[in-house]
């Protein structure tokens, strides 16, 4: 069937994987900013033009184990807000209203993309994941570029609220891993 979807292993475990994310984020607008999140449709993000003026980025990796199987992963997540959405969802979460950016709430994208990964750690942790986290950084400007690595796939949700929509981004990717404890013969 051409275009069919087909649900294997790999499929199963990104979908499982992302869902985690999607809960830690919606959490966070719940708790630290009285605000409900609405995910709509995920979809494989096309190019690497960001959803929004402002960035928020964590490289993740680690080693996943199952049933039959330990594999390694790498991936990142991204967190991608229009500026007006920016700029509402910082002024609720420090219970201020702000009409321009400035550094202040710099650093308010950050903060949320590092509670979501901590709380998604928490739940991914109990499905087999050893999970290492990189400190997040942000990137801010009209149309940057967010290049995942070559070969890895990156599912973008939109988030709607009351505040607006803006994504969150989780790329994926396992891979072999290899017993690399040998030795040369003498």
């Amino acid at each position: 069937m051409k275009g069919a979807y087909i649900m294997n292993e790999f499929n199963k475990r990104y979908l499982d994987f992302c869902k985690p994310f999607i809960d830690a984020i919606k959490d966070v607008y719940s708790t630290m900013m009285s605000t409900e999140l609405k995910p709509g449709a995920p979809k494989i993000k096309q190019g690497s033009i960001s959803h929004g003026e402002f960035s928020s980025i964590m490289g993740i990796n680690g080693t996943y184990e199952g049933a039959n199987e330990k594999k390694g992963f790498r991936g990142s997540l991204t967190l991608s807000w229009p500026e007006a959405v920016y700029l509402k969802s910082a002024g609720a979460m420090l219970m201020e209203e702000f009409s321009e950016y400035n550094d202040e709430i710099a650093d308010v994208g950050m903060e949320i993309c590092n509670i979501t990964m901590g709380n998604a750690k928490k739940i991914l942790s109990q499905q087999g994941y050893l999970i290492e986290m990189s400190i997040p950084t942000s990137v801010k400007g009209k149309d940057h570029e967010i290049k995942a690595q070559d070969g890895i796939v990156t599912i973008a949700t939109p988030l709607d609220s009351e505040l607006g929509t803006f994504y969150i981004e989780l790329s994926y990717e396992d891979y072999q891993l290899y017993d690399l404890n040998f030795r040369l013969k003498d």
